[in-house]
């Protein structure tokens, strides 16, 4: 009867079934047995106990349907039906800690997870169909040898192939589209324009120097790219890592890592660090992300910088890190910038600009430096909020920022302590703050300058001769006079690239400009964009692309008209346009163009020029 039962199920064809039960699980070798589905074989090589035929369906609250641990037998899951595997940690088969096994021709459906191996060695994985909303096939452990696996391609999530690479060296591997791939135990591997969707993404696991560049990752489920333990990881020019809900890029116990020239949108995360240090995120465009960066697991030396951020609800929260900086990045509409948590030290929040977001700077750390933002249309620029005796904000500095046209400039909250506030420009702010805490105003003996502020200064010292006085007991004793003494160029302009333009009319007459220079996807966006017309009437930005383009312009946010001079590939002229300041109106050129500079009005009529002809960039 054994010899019967192994040939019936050798003879099963994928997709037949032969009974219904329930979860099968098998925690040693004694527990191979009939009543444990087990239908033939002895446990050798030659005669491996094989498992097949059967059609599991999973209660509800059950976590496995084929749980197999500490078994060192050779043994077979053949041909299974496994239904119904929805908690979020199981798995329709899961094995830990066992060795020399075999998985092949069975079918997934109606599960979070397919088939997951840990800490397990030598097992053969193929043929398998995994119609799962999760992980298709992962594999994890700590040492080399639990990842050494033969794991065919013959395997598919949700009908797209699993392709696992264990030991490369070298190798570029290129154009896979597929379900799924895995890099493990390999160095200087290159994944290049790979298309991974519908399925679970890219794992890079115990691995050095890895790239994925050029890829397009979309409706994963749970991760789009997962770095674990592989330093020194690139993920750099994918268009797309979009709709994962838990994180776009994972970067986990993978110090160096890179995230460059990306576009993250609509995930859960679009990146989160965690416990690795020296990762740097640049170049990206990140849109409604639940948060856009996550930093957490004491994160170190983590750089933020020259990013996009658009629609994020929260679209930096750096939630346990030291000495992380946000830098040179551009923020609209989010429902918070940067939030910074108690945990949280030796921050750097500097060069930012941020625009119509609910809070621009939320904090909670301590020991940090928020420096040289310009945050404008917020309801608090600045917010030390109520920690609730949950975490004391200590020794943080607030300085050299333009808090612009927000309902409020400042909120120190009540365990805010030895905040030092100074040289700020609060301007056209509906109320300018409130000190709840015990901070530290004008320590250097400057304080800020308030558009509102009517005290007078008699020594001409450029000191206020009145305090100013905010609610809850703050006071600066040393307001400004001089609005222009804390600098003109603030927020993410400062670190815009400054070019020579000189433009010739149809007559020959040339007129030489200083321009910022525009050619990076986050300084397109931001433009002229909250900037105050009392600055801004004496700047020039000139967008530049990498070819020929038809952009559209808006003039949201901008509150001065321009002029809009657009240039072909050669330098010449293709068309003007003037612009008035409007929230709604978008203007759209008629012809491509390579260069567009942008010149208010008023300083356009000032340089005299006919009809200009050329752009010429020396």
């Amino acid at each position: 009867m054994k010899v019967f039962a192994f040939l019936m199920a050798l003879l099963i064809p994928l997709g037949a079934v032969a009974a219904t039960r329930g979860p099968i699980v098998i925690l040693s070798n004694d527990d191979f047995t009939p009543e444990n589905g087990v239908v033939g074989g002895s446990g050798t090589p030659d005669d491996p106990y094989v498992i097949a035929g059967w059609e599991i369906v999973l209660p509800q609250g059950e976590p496995y349907g084929i749980r197999i641990e500490n078994v060192d037998a050779y043994f077979v899951v053949r041909g299974c039906l496994i239904r119904g595997a929805m908690d979020p940690d199981g798995a329709a088969i899961y094995v830990n800690f066992s060795a020399n096994g075999t998985i092949e021709d069975c079918i997934v459906r109606d599960s979070l997870n397919g088939i997951l191996i840990a800490n397990s060695t030598g097992f053969t994985v193929r043929d398998n169909y995994l119609a799962v909303k999760r992980l298709g096939i992962r594999v994890t452990g700590l040492e080399r040898a639990h990842f050494d696996h033969d794991i065919s391609s013959t395997n598919t999530v949700n009908e797209r192939p699993v392709y696992y690479y264990f030991g490369l060296e070298g190798e570029e591997i290129e154009g896979l589209e597929a379900g799924h791939i895995t890099v493990a135990f390999s160095r200087d591997v290159t994944l290049s324009g790979v298309k991974v969707y519908n399925g679970d993404g890219i794992y890079i696991a115990f691995s050095r120097g890895v790239t994925v560049q050029d890829a397009d990752l979309f409706l994963n489920p749970t991760v789009a790219v997962t770095v674990y333990n592989s330093p020194g990881t690139i993920v750099r020019d994918c268009e797309r890592i979009a709709n994962s809900k838990l994180a776009g890029v994972k970067v986990f116990l993978s110090d160096g890592v890179r995230i460059e020239n990306c576009g993250l949108y609509v995930n859960g995360h679009g990146i989160s660090i965690d416990a690795s240090n020296g990762v740097s995120a640049a170049d990206n465009v990140f849109f409604k992300n639940a948060i856009g960066v996550y930093v957490s697991g004491a994160a170190q030396d983590v750089e933020i910088t020259k990013n996009l951020f658009s629609k994020d609800r929260i679209a930096v929260k750096l939630e346990s890190a030291t000495r992380a900086e946000v830098t040179a990045s551009v923020f609209s509409e989010n429902d918070i910038a940067v939030e910074v948590g108690g945990a949280a030290t030796a921050y750097t929040i500097a060069r930012n600009t941020m625009i119509g977001c609910g809070y621009g700077v939320d904090s909670l750390g301590s020991r940090g430096t928020i420096e040289e933002n310009l945050i404008a249309l917020s309801n608090i620029a600045i917010i030390f909020e109520e920690a609730y005796k949950q975490a004391y904000p200590t020794g943080n500095t607030v300085r050299r920022n333009l808090l612009y046209r927000s309902f409020e400039a400042l909120y120190l909250g009540t365990e805010t302590r030895e905040t030092w506030v100074y040289e700020n420009l609060f301007w056209g702010y509906e109320r300018h703050g409130r000190d709840l805490g015990r901070n530290v105003w004008a320590p250097l003996g400057k304080g800020n300058w308030y558009s509102g502020y009517t005290g007078t200064d008699a020594d001409g010292d450029g000191i206020g001769d009145e305090p100013v006085y905010f609610a809850g007991g703050g006071e600066d004793p040393a307001p400004l006079m001089d609005r222009d003494a804390v600098g003109m160029i603030l927020g993410a302009l400062a670190t815009f690239g400054k070019r020579t333009a000189v433009l010739v009319d149809a007559e020959g007459k040339e007129a030489e400009i200083e321009a910022f220079v525009a050619d990076e996807i986050h300084e397109r966006f931001l433009g002229f964009q909250a900037l105050p017309p009392e600055w801004a009437e004496g700047f020039a930005i000139l967008f530049m692309w990498e070819g020929p383009v038809k952009s559209k312009f808006h003039m949201r946010n901008v509150y001065l008209p321009l002029r809009l001079l657009l240039f072909d590939v050669e330098g010449k002229f293709a068309g003007e346009i003037p612009m008035e300041p409007s929230p709604e109106k978008i203007y759209e050129p008629q012809k491509q163009f390579l260069f567009a500079l942008e010149i208010p009005e008023e300083r356009w009529k000032a340089l005299g020029l006919g009809e200009v002809r050329e752009l010429i960039l020396p």
